[in-house]
C-alpha cells in the first residue's frame, strides 16, 4: 500500500498542467522530487528528466521509462461571438469530447471553459443519428465576443487539457483523474529509485528512472532518452487496458482491474523477447 507522502505526490503530478509539448511543470515537479533520491538527475534538450541510482558496477544500464504528457488541446482560433476553435494534443475518441471541462492556460493565467456544440434540439434526425465530429466542437469560456475571449488572454496556440481532479473512491483502493496515461508509469519508476535509496537496496547495474515528454504525439522523448541513457535493457511503465468491463471479451483485453501489472506480447511497432 502507499502512505500518505506517495498518495499526495500522486496527486500533485497527475493535477499537474502538461500536454504533449507543454510538459514544463510536470517535468519540474519530478526534477524537483528525485534530486533528493538520486545520485545525479539529468534533463535532456528535449525536457525529459532521467534520474539515477548507481549500483556496484556501471554496466548493465536498466532504464526504467514512463511519460509524463498528457493529452490535451491547443486552441486553434477564437471567432467573432468569442468560441474557441481547437485541435488535439495527442489521440483523443471525439466520442468522448462533449461537455469535457477544460483549463486552458494562458500569459494571463488560467481560463476555464466547457467543449460544446450545436445542440441537439437543433439538429436534423439524420444528423442526430451521426458521430459528432471535434470539427464540429468547439470550446466555450463564457465569452459573449471576440474582444471579450481575447481579454481573458487566451490566443491561438495556448494549450488546454480536461479539468479533473484527482480523488480516490472506494475507500482508497481505486484513483479517478486525469493524466494517469502515463504519468502512473513515471510515478512507479520514481517511486522505484526512491526505495532503493531510502532502503539501501544493493543492486549490480546503474539504474535510470525517465520521465520522458511528447510521447503522445510520436515517441518524441523516448528517442532522446535512449540517447542519452544508452540502455542495455528498458523497461516501459505504462497503462493497459482493463477487460473487466461489458462488452469485452477475455482474449481481446486480459487485464483486470485489481489484478496486478500485466507484460506486453506484442504490439503493433514491438515484438519483445
Amino acid at each position: 500500500m502507499l502512505d500518505e507522502k506517495s498518495i499526495g505526490f500522486m496527486k500533485r503530478l497527475m493535477e499537474s498542467f502538461g500536454p504533449s509539448g507543454f510538459e514544463r511543470e510536470p517535468a519540474h515537479i519530478v526534477q524537483d522530487y528525485m534530486k533528493d533520491y538520486s545520485d545525479e538527475v539529468l534533463v535532456d534538450k528535449l525536457g525529459s528528466v532521467v534520474f539515477i541510482a548507481r549500483g556496484d558496477f556501471e554496466r548493465p544500464h536498466v532504464l526504467l521509462a514512463g511519460h509524463v504528457d498528457e493529452v490535451g488541446f491547443v486552441v486553434s482560433g477564437i471567432d467573432e461571438t468569442g468560441f474557441l476553435t481547437f485541435n488535439t494534443l495527442g489521440g483523443w475518441w471525439d466520442q468522448v469530447l462533449l461537455s469535457q471541462r477544460v483549463v486552458i492556460r494562458t500569459k494571463k493565467g488560467e481560463v476555464h471553459g466547457v467543449i460544446a456544440a450545436k445542440p441537439p434540439h437543433l439538429l436534423t434526425e439524420e444528423e442526430r443519428k451521426k458521430v459528432l465530429e471535434r470539427k464540429d466542437m468547439y470550446i466555450d469560456i463564457g465569452a459573449t465576443s471576440k474582444n471579450e475571449a481575447e481579454e481573458t488572454g487566451v490566443k491561438m496556440g495556448d494549450p488546454a487539457v480536461p479539468w479533473s481532479p484527482f480523488s480516490l473512491i472506494r475507500g482508497g483502493k481505486v484513483a479517478m483523474g486525469k493524466a494517469f496515461d502515463d504519468r502512473v508509469g513515471a510515478f512507479i519508476t520514481m517511486e522505484t529509485i526512491r526505495r532503493i535509496k531510502e532502503d539501501d537496496i544493493k543492486h549490480p547495474n546503474t539504474v535510470f528512472g525517465a520521465a520522458s515528454v511528447q510521447e503522445e504525439v510520436g515517441l518524441r522523448g523516448a528517442r532522446t532518452v535512449s540517447h542519452l541513457v544508452d540502455p542495455d535493457v528498458g523497461l516501459v511503465l505504462e497503462v493497459d487496458i482493463a477487460g473487466d468491463v461489458p462488452g469485452i471479451k477475455p482474449f481481446e483485453a486480459p487485464a483486470r482491474m485489481g489484478k496486478g501489472p500485466t507484460l506486453l506480447t506484442y504490439d503493433a511497432s514491438m515484438i519483445p523477447n
